[in-house]
Formats: structure tokens, C-alpha cells, sequence
């Protein structure tokens, strides 16, 4: 089967970036051919070590990135001008498409070609129903605040944009969702039906002993240093590794401010009276948001117990998921969660808080814990629980892990995919 997959763009290493890789990966092994088409690509900021294994295409040629925000507006134009590139794609069998404005691209298509697409969706779209905490801090589609241009053209184009977006969703063969929480969501906010698709990840064969969790060092590179770097200026100028004391609390997410990575920040002077010698350990590509982040930690005087990695590679992030003794989930109002999923897929504790999308992935006190919307010292708690009984930690790891074999796998998300495709083509017969 030839299958096309629709982004909106790689600009970002981020969980949405990375379930489309591994789609397009399940679907290749499964014998499909799998092209990719987003309107923005960078290679050195989404998935560097792993992006050219995979056949990516961009709709149009780049805009001169001189233009400020130039992503926003090559996305706006592919959007205009998916009319008069739209033959490229008559000769798919299927295209899925992966969030807007992929949906109304792929309607273009069909409804000049006669294409089927199947839509996956992590979200109602963003911009036309956005959450109390984007309300807050504001929408960010990269790792800069919104350029006023782009932003004063979608809000010109919005009615236009809520009929591309509804007509676009009604209009596809069949409807994915990331999961339970997110399916509710779709269907409450454009009545169709929808099947839940959850995002997955690959279980580790076996999981860490608890001990070695608690014990030791872990190294992200080949040589060790002697001390944890606040901020992570080796990695930048030379690539030498560093060298991180366990245990460690693990929280990787997109740096930004809809995530509250706060709530891990402001926690750590409390779990460091009960344990000494726990560090934060923070990952992904720097923001704005993220300088806002080391001055909190500066205030708070814990330079050296926290530690931001900036982008690790995905085998050292695995490495990371598997030895931490906690991995914390701050994003208040999150449709979904990859990181806990991946987590749970090493065995590793989770706190996240009992709300939105991780509520429907953690089964609380079973394969992880769930704290008190949003009661700072109840997230702290569970945090302490965990870092304190070694039992019941080990308890709830392997139970993690054995729910994430059953139903978070990778494997089992591009079965469903396979499914609807087949399901999508048989019906149009």
C-alpha cells in the first residue's frame, strides 16, 4: 500500500514529531511504502540522530528564514496553495493525516483526486479551542512567542478557519484520536465518532532493579565529568558527556510554559529535606521559556541539583527513562502524555496529576501515582512515596511496564493505523 503521512511541521523534538516516525517505521516494517510530507522541516532542531532514516518531504520549497517566523507563514501558504500542488498525491492509496492543517490539505486532495485520508488528532484544534492553560500563557507553535503578523493573519482568517477545520474533520474516512480523554474531546467538540488510537513506545526487554536506580552514576556520553552542569554549555561547545548522581527525578516535555515545568522546580527544596542527594534531571531543545526556568532556579539556589540536558539522543534518553528513580508529568491540562507512556515502557515510576489525559493512562496507585489537581504539596507526596518505599516503587514500575506491553505499544498503535486504512479502502469498493 502507498501511504502518505501529513505534519504540520519538524521543527522540534517533541512526542508528536516522534509517534509520526514511528508510524511511518510500524508501516514500513508492515510493508507499506511511507512518504512524509510536512510544510516545515529542520533536521538539526527535531530528532537529529534519527531523522534520516525516514523519507521526509516538504509541500514547497523553504521560505527565506530572514522572514521573522517564516514557519508560520510557509504553513499558511501551503494551506492557500494546496489546490495547485494537490496532483502530487492522486497516486496514493491513503494519506493519513496527522493533525491540522494536515485534515484540510488532505480534504483538498480528496475532494479533487479522490484520495481517502484518515485523520489522527491529539487535540481539538489549538487555535480555534484552545485550553484554560493556553488561555493563560498563551498559544506557542515554536519555540519563540507568536509574531504578531502571523498571529494578527489567523486571527483575520479564523471563521474561514473554524469551516476549513469542521468541514475538514466531518469529511475524513474515519477519525483517530490519541486516546481515551482525547476521543471524548473530539466527539463533544464536532460530534463525529472517533476511535481512540493511543501513542506508544517500546517496552525495555527487561526493567531495571530498582537498586541500580538508587545507586551509582549515569553517564550521557563516553567520558564522565566530575561535576553535574547547571547548564549544559560542555554538551554545546564540545559534546563532552556529563555525569549524574542517582537517584534522579526524570521530566522531559517541550520546553514550554503550557507544561508548568515550575511545579517539578518549586518541589525539589522540600523532597531534598527528605533525600540529600536527589537532582532534577531536564531535557529537551531550549525556549524562551526555558531561561525563565533557570532563573527560577537560580532564585531558589539549586544550581547544582538541577540539570538541563537541552536535546539528548534517543538512546540516551531511553538510557535517562530507565535509570531515574521518578519521572515527573507537570503539565497541568496535557491531551495526552508520550513521556509517561515511554516511562512507564522502562519500568519507571510516574507522578502526574489526576486530570486530562494522564488520568486516563495511570491507573492510580497500580502503575503509578496521580496527585491532587493542582495541589503542589500533594504532587511532593507522592514524589517523597516513591523515593522513600523502594518496594512499593519496584511494584508499580513492573506494573507500568506490563500495562504499556498490553496497551501503549507501538506495535499495537500501528495495528489499529493498518486497520483503518484497510477498514477506509474496503468501504470506498
Amino acid at each position: 500500500m502507498k501511504s502518505a503521512i501529513f505534519h504540520l511541521a519538524f521543527i522540534y523534538s517533541g512526542g508528536g514529531e516522534k509517534l509520526v516516525l514511528e508510524e511511518a517505521r510500524g508501516l514500513e516494517k508492515s510493508g507499506h511504502q511511507v512518504t512524509i510530507f510536512t510544510p516545515v522541516l529542520d533536521k538539526e532542531k527535531c530528532f537529529p540522530d534519527i531523522i534520516d532514516q525516514f523519507d521526509i518531504k516538504t509541500f514547497l520549497p523553504k521560505l527565506p528564514t530572514l522572514i521573522p517566523q517564516w514557519e508560520a507563514f510557509q504553513i499558511l501558504l501551503v494551506c492557500v496553495l494546496i489546490p495547485l500542488i494537490a496532483h502530487r498525491f492522486k497516486d496514493f492509496d491513503v494519506i493519513l493525516a496527522a493533525n491540522q492543517p494536515s485534515l484540510w490539505l488532505a480534504w483538498v486532495i480528496k475532494k479533487l483526486y479522490h484520495v481517502p485520508y484518515v485523520a489522527y488528532l491529539a487535540q481539538p484544534t489549538r487555535f480555534l479551542h484552545p485550553r484554560k492553560i493556553d488561555k493563560e500563557t498563551g498559544l506557542r507553535f515554536t519555540g519563540k512567542g507568536t509574531f504578531s503578523p502571523a498571529t494578527y493573519l489567523l486571527k483575520v482568517a479564523k471563521p474561514l478557519a473554524d469551516w476549513a477545520d469542521r468541514v475538514s474533520i466531518k469529511g475524513a474516512d474515519l477519525v483517530l484520536a490519541n486516546g481515551k480523554y482525547v476521543k471524548g474531546r473530539l466527539e463533544r467538540t464536532y460530534g463525529v465518532e472517533v476511535v481512540s488510537c493511543p501513542a506508544g513506545a517500546y517496552p525495555s526487554g527487561r526493567i531495571k532493579k530498582h537498586e541500580e536506580r538508587v545507586r551509582g552514576q549515569i553517564t550521557i556520553g563516553k567520558k564522565a565529568i566530575k561535576k553535574p552542569y547547571f547548564r549544559a554549555q560542555v554538551r554545546k561547545e564540545g559534546g563532552l558527556p556529563i555525569k549524574i548522581g542517582k537517584p534522579y527525578i526524570l521530566l522531559t516535555n517541550r520546553h514550554f510554559p503550557q507544561n508548568r515545568f515550575e511545579y517539578a522546580i518549586t518541589a525539589l527544596p522540600t523532597i531534598l529535606k527528605e533525600d540529600p542527594n536527589v537532582s532534577l534531571v531536564i531535557t529537551g531543545g531550549e525556549t524562551d521559556y526555558t531561561e525563565n526556568l533557570k532563573n527560577l532556579v537560580r532564585q531558589l539556589s539549586l544550581e547544582d541539583k538541577v540539570i538541563f540536558l537541552e536535546l539528548v539522543t534517543e538512546t540516551e534518553l531511553e538510557k535517562l527513562y530507565s535509570q531515574a528513580a521518578v519521572y515527573v508529568y507537570t503539565a497541568p491540562e496535557e491531551d495526552f502524555g508520550m513521556g509517561i507512556v515511554e516511562a512507564m515502557a522502562q519500568g519507571t515510576p510516574v507522578v502526574a496529576w489526576n486530570a486530562a489525559g494522564p488520568s486516563k493512562i495511570i491507573k492510580n496507585g497500580k502503575t503509578g501515582l496521580l496527585a491532587k489537581p493542582y495541589e503542589a504539596a500533594d504532587f511532593v507526596n507522592k514524589i517523597t512515596w516513591i523515593l522513600a518505599d523502594r518496594k512499593f516503587a519496584r511494584k508499580i514500575g513492573k506494573q507500568a511496564w506490563e500495562d504499556v506491553k498490553k496497551n501503549f505499544s507501538y506495535q499495537t498503535h500501528v495495528k489499529v493505523l493498518e486497520k483503518s486504512f484497510n477498514d477506509t479502502l474496503k468501504a470506498r469498493k
